[in-house]
């Protein structure tokens, strides 16, 4: 992949992709936290002809049925990166793309459609240390069994933590729907060969 960015992007990248997981967490408290993966890879450049990359969530014992995917598109303003949410057509044809990579071959720019209001902007605090947010705040809309919900996202970002916390609320009442009842999900860089 022949990428075409600075050093602030660069930084970034190396930052948020790899794979994580909150084991730590949730085998010290199993009764709150499920133990879940997160992979973060980069995609070829064609696609968008730009930076992108395959978001991956699963239930460590459920590695090949992924309860969320996305694919994000990079845009950088100077220490700030902003990522576009997409939607996947077919997700269960790039299930486990996280840690089968070959299976990222399979996303098409045909296949994505942008999630509305929902992109996430990442603020460099110092260097390789960032804060993440939704852009628009209650704008971005997820279906709960049959309710519409908007979604509050914080990421706490540096090179080897992930930290996050996604909660939904009721669009006509503000009160809570769904999302961590305990607190930020607290998951950690994990080595790769």
């Amino acid at each position: 992949m022949n990428y075409v960015i600075n050093q602030s992007q660069e930084r970034f990248l190396k930052t948020l992709c790899g794979k994580y997981s909150n084991y730590k967490q949730s085998n010290k408290n199993p009764q709150l936290y499920a133990n879940i993966d997160i992979y973060f890879r980069l995609l070829p450049w064609e696609l968008f002809e730009g930076v992108s990359i395959y978001s991956e969530q699963s239930y460590h014992h459920s590695p090949w049925s992924p309860y969320k995917q996305s694919v994000l598109k990079l845009s950088a303003q100077k220490k700030s990166f902003i990522l576009y949410n997409y939607k996947i057509d077919s997700p269960e044809r790039v299930a486990g793309g996280g840690f089968k990579l070959e299976f990222l071959n399979n996303i098409k720019r045909d296949n994505l459609h942008i999630k509305k209001n929902c992109e996430m902007r990442f603020d460099e605090k110092d260097e390789g240390s960032y804060i993440g947010y939704l852009s628009k705040c209650r704008e971005c809309i997820v279906k709960k069994n049959d309710t519409a919900t908007y979604l509050v996202s914080e990421v706490k970002l540096n090179q080897n933590n992930f930290i996050s916390k996604d909660e939904g609320f009721d669009t006509l009442t503000n009160k809570k729907v769904w999302g961590s009842a305990h607190g930020f999900l607290e998951f950690e860089r994990i080595p790769e060969n």
